[in-house]
């Protein structure tokens, strides 16, 4: 009896310090202000999350993609990589066709808990459609060409996109009216923190809009953001950790002042 309690409270204490570690990951998030994509821990899991990209620009404008991400269980002391799952149909040589799975192989190797974070898979995702070309590129020959990725999870996306841009965009394009006739469709899963989209009602978005433009709602919200873009190409792992570093300066710098 004493060993099953020892056992459970040990479980117990294993999820409760997991769960401080998954909010942790949320509120870096927040700090680090990605614009056009979002995603929230699940409300019954702490390695279930739920996400959604907005892409305004480049061969995916007007994509609207949900997505998942199931951490390993030891998250984040595990060594494997977390999982991101993506809507059905979304076409891309990085997501595979049968499980809509995303390949991070290209990002990380493995997890490493002291350097790696989950908004890194957050601007890898909006890497992936702001540049298709730049993420199965590994690099340019002697000649000045585009070294491909060998191997990746959609090959007919990746013969496409390398041999034929127009079929590609008009997959592209296939995809993304495909996602948007989707998007006000029933959850698949009961979860409160589930990212839903409604539909426009008059009665109840017109009271907001009027807030929104009324003297009182400028006075007392923060100005104004630009509108929300897709980041430019990310070169190398190094460059999101020298993104990283600067941010944590800035935030530094401001709670010092």
């Amino acid at each position: 009896m004493c060993l099953e309690t020892t056992s459970t409270n040990s479980k117990t204490l294993a999820l409760i310090t997991q769960g401080y570690k998954v909010i942790a990951e949320y509120q870096l998030i927040e700090q680090m202000q990605l614009k056009g994509i979002y995603a929230i821990p699940s409300y019954s899991s702490a390695v279930l999350w739920f996400g959604v990209i907005f892409i305004h620009s480049g061969l995916y404008a007007d994509g609207i993609f949900r997505f998942s991400i199931l951490l390993p269980d030891l998250f984040p002391d595990a060594v494997s990589l977390p999982t991101v799952i993506f809507e059905k149909g979304v076409f891309h040589p990085h997501i595979c066709t049968i499980s809509h799975s995303l390949d991070l192989t290209p990002l990380f190797q493995y997890w490493n808990k002291k350097e790696h974070h989950i908004w890194h898979i957050l601007k890898y995702i909006q890497l992936i459609f702001a540049d298709p070309e730049g993420s199965v590129c590994m690099g340019l020959s002697s000649n000045g060409e585009p070294i491909l990725l060998s191997d990746v999870n959609n090959m007919e996306a990746m013969r496409l996109l390398s041999h034929s841009r127009v079929d590609y965009s008009l997959r592209v394009k296939a995809c993304i009216a495909s996602s948007l006739e989707h998007m006000f469709d029933t959850p698949p899963i009961k979860d409160p923190h589930y990212i839903i989209f409604k539909r426009y009602q008059p009665e109840m978005h017109r009271a907001v809009m009027a807030r929104l433009k009324s003297n009182s709602w400028y006075s007392l919200a923060a100005p104004s953001s630009q509108p929300s873009e897709c980041v430019a190409r990310i070169e190398s792992e190094q460059q999101l950790r020298r993104e990283e570093a600067a941010q944590r300066a800035g935030l530094l710098g401001n709670s010092q002042n």
